[in-house]
């Protein structure tokens, strides 16, 4: 009488890191692997997906996991107080809170008269040690604008911001002889919350 014995198959395949299993060899599945690479024909072996493919396929769904409604209730404001002079500039942040993902689609700025505005968005580069102006002129006083993100001419898609980014106002006094009366420059996101997921 012959007896069957179990054959214990390793979860990993034996050796050095990096190491390939051989041609041919399939890894055991079962119900607590999940298989991270794909079968390349010419070659023969298993070859493992870049880290880049499972990124990207986690931004492509953080993005559909809406968790709230970015608008006018998160509007930032800076003021430029009376008699301030010409090229006085004011600066406030908007901080994305640690743990949030935001998806920006529009931004909408409101100046006053007598001070012009822009906007800094730390996730772009530097210029300067100084966080990046979103327009490269300043929205001229006495404006209103919005900025639709995805379109040509922007940026073509959504602003993606994690917690700890800033948004920054910036006012500027343009008036040659200085502001007449406190002066606000306005920014009111549009977007939406989602879920981070990397």
């Amino acid at each position: 009488m012959k007896f069957m014995t179990k054959e214990n198959i390793p979860q990993q395949y034996p050796g050095y890191p990096g190491a390939r299993p051989p041609k041919g060899w399939v890894p055991p599945l079962g119900q607590s692997l999940a298989l991270l690479g794909v079968y390349d024909n010419e070659s023969g072996n298993w070859m493992g997906l870049p880290l880049q493919v499972f990124r990207e396929a986690l931004l492509s769904a953080e993005a559909i996991h809406t968790e709230d409604r970015i608008d006018e209730r998160h509007k930032t404001e800076v003021t430029v107080p009376d008699a301030s002079a010409q090229d006085t500039v004011k600066t406030v942040e908007l901080e994305v809170p640690a743990g949030e993902v935001w998806f920006l689609n529009r931004l909408n700025l409101v100046t006053e008269a007598e001070v012009s505005g822009n906007i800094r968005v730390s996730k772009f580069p530097k210029s300067d040690t100084i966080d990046k102006k979103y327009m490269g002129t300043d929205q001229a006083a006495g404006a209103s604008a919005n900025y639709d993100l995805a379109e040509a001419g922007q940026l073509g898609a959504d602003l993606r911001l994690v917690g700890g980014d800033k948004l920054t106002v910036v006012a500027t006094v343009t008036a040659a002889g200085g502001t007449t009366a406190a002066r606000k420059v306005t920014l009111n996101p549009f977007g939406r919350k989602a879920r981070r997921l990397i």
